[in-house]
C-alpha cells in the first residue's frame, strides 16, 4: 500500500478566529497525511490514525496545547487524540482547496467512491482545450479503444463495462478559466498519467468541449472515453443466527447439480441446480454418504416436493463447519475470522459463535511454499495475526512516487494484518471462492464493508483510518488456513 500522493497547500493557514467570533469546531486536512496522535506528542508509535485530505475532524477543546514534536500546539478532536497545528491543517473552510476536496471527497456508501479501469490517459491538473488533449493523447490510440492487460493484471477487467459514462454533473467550480484544485493559474497541464490495467476512483462526471471528464479522487480530470467504468458486485455472504446455521456448503463460479437417493442407495440428479456462489444449508445431523472413490454426498436442509432429502456432491462445494475450539489468545467475547486458502471461504466470529459467513478470494498463488517469497509468490500468509492498521480507503501500489507503472486506487475497507497482506473490498472482480489476489484476502463490496465496520480497531467518525490502539481496540484475529 502507498499513500495517495496529493499536494500540500501553499496558501497561507488560518489557524485562529476572528475577535469576538465562535471558536473555530472543525479542521480540515489538506496535506498528504494528517496524524492524529494518543496524546499532545509525536512520541514514536503513539499514532492513533489519520484524517484523509480534504476531510475534517471536530475539535473536543477550542486552545491548543503545547507538546514535544508540534512548535504551534496539538488541538484535542474528537472523539479523542491530538492533532499537530501545522501545515497539512486549517480553519479555513472557504479556503480553495478544502472546497475543491470536499467534491473529491469518498462518500458513505458500500462503495465510496465509482471506479474505472484505464485504458492510458492523462491525468490533467485542469481541463485542456481540445488543441491540447489531441496532442497530449496521440500516443494512447484512439479514444475507446484499450489492449491486453497483462498477466499480473488478469481478472482486473472482469467487471470492467465497455460503455459511456453518464455526465450528469456540473463542472466543478475550481475548474473554470484553467484553474486546478489548488491554484487559479496552475502551472503544467498533465501531472501524470494512469497506465493502462490501473484504475481510477472518481467522483464526478461533467461535459467540456464536447467530451466527458472524470473527477478523480486526486483532483485531476481524466477523458471518460479512455478508461471502462466498473459495475459493482451484488455477491454477499450471510449472517448465521438462528435462521441460518453451520454447516454451509458453498458453491462458486459454477452452478452444482441437486441430487436426490434412490430406495438402492444410489444417487441421480434430480435436473435442478444450485446457482453460483449459493450457501446450502447441509443438515448438521447426518454423516457424508460415500458411493465410491471421490464420491461423497452431503445432505442439505432442503426438500424435494415429495419431501425427500436433496444431497450436494462434496466435491462441488467447499463446506464451512461451526469451530468448536478457539485459537491462541482469543476469549470468549473476542472477534475473530478464520479464513480457508483451499476452500475460498471467511467465517467472522465472536468466540465460538460464527456470525457470518462468505467467499473470498486468496492469492492467486494458492497455498504458500515454505521458504518461498510470500510476495512474489502472490500467496497469502498462512498463520495467527491480528489486524494492525485500517483505512477506508487507501491506494495500492508495489511503487512510490508520480511516475508508478500500476496502482489500484481507493481501495476500500483495508485491514491490515500482516503487512502487505490486508483484508479488503476487490471491486474489479467477482471470482469470490477463487485465488485471485496477489496474496491479499479479496471480499466483495458489501462483505468488505460489514467486516471493516465489524472489527478492531474501530474507525471513528471522520477518521479514514486508525491503528490498533488502547483507545482504538486491540485488533480483532485473522486466522489464515490452508
Amino acid at each position: 500500500m502507498r499513500w495517495p500522493l496529493v499536494p500540500i497547500l501553499a496558501a497561507a493557514l488560518t489557524f485562529s478566529a476572528a475577535p469576538g467570533a465562535a471558536p473555530p469546531r472543525r479542521l480540515f486536512s489538506v496535506g498528504q497525511t494528517t496524524w492524529i496522535w494518543a496524546e499532545p506528542s509525536k512520541a514514536p508509535r503513539s499514532e492513533l490514525g489519520y484524517v484523509r485530505v480534504g476531510a475534517s475532524v471536530l475539535l473536543r477543546e477550542p486552545e491548543p496545547r503545547s507538546g514535544p514534536g508540534c512548535p504551534n500546539g496539538f488541538y484535542a478532536v474528537e472523539p479523542y487524540g491530538w492533532v499537530c497545528r501545522d501545515r497539512t491543517v486549517t480553519f479555513d473552510v472557504s479556503d480553495r482547496y478544502v472546497r475543491a476536496a470536499a467534491l473529491a471527497s469518498p462518500r458513505e456508501r458500500t462503495l465510496p467512491f465509482d471506479y474505472a479501469l484505464s485504458n492510458g490517459a492523462p491525468m490533467y491538473r485542469r481541463l485542456p482545450t481540445r488543441a491540447e488533449w489531441e496532442k497530449e493523447e496521440r500516443w494512447f490510440g484512439p479514444a475507446g479503444s484499450f489492449g491486453a492487460l497483462s498477466w499480473g493484471n488478469r481478472g482486473h477487467e472482469q467487471l470492467a463495462q465497455a460503455r459511456a459514462v453518464e455526465a450528469a454533473d456540473a463542472t466543478p467550480f475550481f475548474l473554470a478559466d484553467g484553474g486546478s484544485a489548488g491554484s487559479a493559474r496552475p502551472e503544467g497541464l498533465v501531472r501524470r498519467k494512469i497506465p493502462l490495467g490501473s484504475m481510477l476512483a472518481f467522483t464526478r462526471a461533467f461535459r467540456h468541449e464536447g467530451r466527458t471528464w472524470l473527477l478523480s479522487s486526486d483532483l485531476t480530470v481524466v477523458p471518460a472515453d479512455r478508461v471502462r467504468p466498473y459495475r459493482q458486485s451484488s455477491f454477499a455472504g450471510i449472517a448465521l443466527g438462528k435462521d441460518r446455521a453451520l454447516p454451509i456448503a458453498w458453491t462458486k463460479k459454477e452452478p452444482r447439480p441437486k441430487y436426490r437417493r434412490a430406495e438402492d442407495g444410489s444417487f441421480s440428479e434430480t435436473g435442478g441446480s444450485w446457482g453460483p456462489k449459493s450457501a446450502i444449508d447441509l443438515d448438521p445431523a447426518a454423516e457424508p454418504i460415500e458411493r465410491g472413490i471421490g464420491k461423497r454426498f452431503l445432505m442439505t436442509r432442503e426438500r424435494a416436493s415429495d419431501g425427500a432429502p436433496l444431497f450436494v456432491a462434496e466435491k462441488d462445494v467447499a463446506v464451512v463447519r461451526p469451530r468448536s475450539e478457539l485459537p491462541f489468545s482469543v476469549t470468549d467475547t473476542d472477534k475473530w475470522v478464520i479464513v480457508s486458502i483451499n476452500q475460498g471461504t471467511l467465517v467472522a466470529y465472536q468466540g465460538t459463535k460464527p456470525l457470518f459467513t462468505t467467499l473470498i478470494s486468496p492469492g492467486a498463488g494458492g497455498v504458500p511454499i515454505p521458504g518461498k517469497d510470500p510476495v512474489k509468490m502472490s500467496t497469502t500468509p498462512l498463520g495467527v495475526f491480528r489486524i494492525a492498521f485500517k483505512h477506508r480507503a487507501a491506494t495500492m501500489s508495489p511503487e512510490q512516487g508520480e511516475d508508478r507503472s500500476f496502482w489500484i486506487a481507493d481501495v476500500p475497507h483495508t485491514q491490515y494484518f500482516n503487512a502487505p497482506f490486508a483484508l479488503h473490498t476487490a471491486y474489479w472482480h467477482e471470482n469470490f471462492g477463487e485465488p485471485m489476489s496477489g496474496g491479499c484476502i479479496n471480499l466483495s463490496p458489501r462483505d468488505g464493508a460489514w467486516l471493516f465496520d465489524w472489527t478492531e480497531p474501530r474507525v471513528p467518525k471522520d477518521w479514514n483510518g486508525s491503528a490498533t490502539h488502547a483507545l482504538n481496540g486491540k485488533g480483532s484475529i485473522v486466522v489464515v488456513t490452508r
